[in-house]
């Protein structure tokens, strides 16, 4: 088994462990947390890193070239640390995974317990970000869609004061538009019934009633189409992390490995994805 190999998850368990968690460790995080793993088991959503992914590859040549401190700003499951762990495989890595709810931390100090992995976990809002010059490397997967808009710039600002001079800033991010209310309404019904159809064909069992998860399916697709209508266009993203100190290197849409049905769903509002990558001005 080569090292890449040794870092492949345990997704129905941790899914199963998600669960249980967030409902005694999360507030208002508690669905996104709850049902993240499920959605990545089913590929419903543009955030399901396959393997040998492009953003892997660009990490593990980061990582080669010798940034080695990486920190995944913002960690919803173990997905991330999984990710890094394998484009690390043949280069030793200081890892620290950032989250202000504890549930993914728990997650990540447990799979990395299990790998042997050494890692830092941080329970932090990125608001109060309070490292200096310490990382190579700063992943933020999605996590922006997450902060309201008004605390994007000082977060930005933050991360950029967190990083090593050469480091690189790799920011995911989802654009989209709104939908109107009665196609919004059918969206979520139709995503819920998706996952919870894939989760019954795959085998994974789900953890409570049927009826009870497609409910909270349906709670965590209005509160993603809240959170994704922040950016209308990757100029937007571009211009706040220009503002915020730092030098846009390249800015392009990333690959997903969605289901086709999802995929079909999130198209009705024109739901993208994109890779920014930056380093910061001195």
């Amino acid at each position: 088994m080569t090292p890449g190999e040794r870092h492949i998850e345990d997704l129905p368990r941790i899914a199963a462990d998600a669960y249980g968690l967030a409902g005694r460790l999360c507030g208002d995080c508690r669905n996104q947390h709850a049902l993240w793993t499920y959605l990545r088991l089913t590929r419903a959503s543009t955030g399901a890193e396959r393997q040998e992914s492009g953003l892997e590859l660009q990490l593990r040549d980061l990582i080669a070239a010798g940034r080695h401190n990486v920190l995944i700003a913002g960690a919803q499951d173990t997905g991330l640390l999984s990710l890094v762990a394998r484009a690390a495989a043949d280069h030793p890595a200081d890892v620290v995974v950032l989250d202000i709810c504890q549930t993914p931390l728990t997650l990540c100090a447990q799979l990395a317990a299990s790998w042997s992995l050494p890692i830092e976990t941080v329970r932090q809002d990125l608001f109060d970000l309070d490292f200096e010059h310490r990382f190579d490397v700063v992943l933020v997967h999605g996590t922006l869609n997450f902060i309201a808009a008004d605390r994007h710039a000082e977060v930005l600002r933050r991360l950029r004061r967190a990083m090593r001079p050469g480091g690189r800033l790799m920011l995911l991010f989802n654009t989209s538009r709104p939908l109107a209310a009665d196609q919004a309404t059918e969206n979520h019904a139709e995503y819920a019934d998706f996952v919870l159809n894939e989760l019954k064909r795959i085998g994974v069992p789900l953890p409570d009633r049927e009826a009870a998860m497609r409910e909270r399916f349906v709670a965590r697709a209005r509160q993603r189409e809240l959170r994704d209508g922040q950016f209308s266009g990757p100029d937007d993203v571009e211009a706040l992390a220009a503002a915020a100190g730092f030098r846009i290197l390249s800015c392009a849409p990333a690959g997903t490995d969605m289901a086709k049905p999802a995929d079909a769903l999130l198209a009705q509002f024109s739901k993208r994805r994109f890779t920014l990558v930056a380093e910061p001005l001195p």
